[in-house]
């Protein structure tokens, strides 16, 4: 058996403009996901506080707002934004497309 896991996003089914790779990369205490934010999309607010997963947001390309508790932070390519599990928050996407790596842990 190999020491790493290969898969390429594209070659996972949309669900939406998200790709989860956690099961395609056999992660076992992590989770990864690509999103691609239509212009005005807005994501679904939720906490993983019942997991104890925080998260790290990761803006590639496009901006975005993240909004946690109720503080809105500005993203622009290459910002990232660390999440602990118990907070509320949800993705506003600006007037461009943008493309998020999302990532989670335990």
């Amino acid at each position: 058996m190999s020491d790493y896991t290969k898969v390429n996003y594209h070659d996972v089914d949309d669900r939406n403009g998200m790709y989860f790779l956690r099961d395609e990369l056999d992660c076992e205490n992590m989770g990864v996901t690509v999103v691609e934010c239509d212009p005005g999309w807005e994501g679904k607010e939720h906490a993983h506080e019942a997991e104890g997963h925080e998260e790290v947001y990761l803006l590639i390309e496009g901006e975005a707002t993240v909004t946690v508790e109720d503080e809105s932070v500005e993203m622009d390519p290459g910002d990232a934004i660390r999440i602990a599990p118990d907070a509320t928050h949800r993705i506003h996407n600006g007037d461009t497309e943008s493309r998020f790596v999302l990532m989670g842990a335990p």
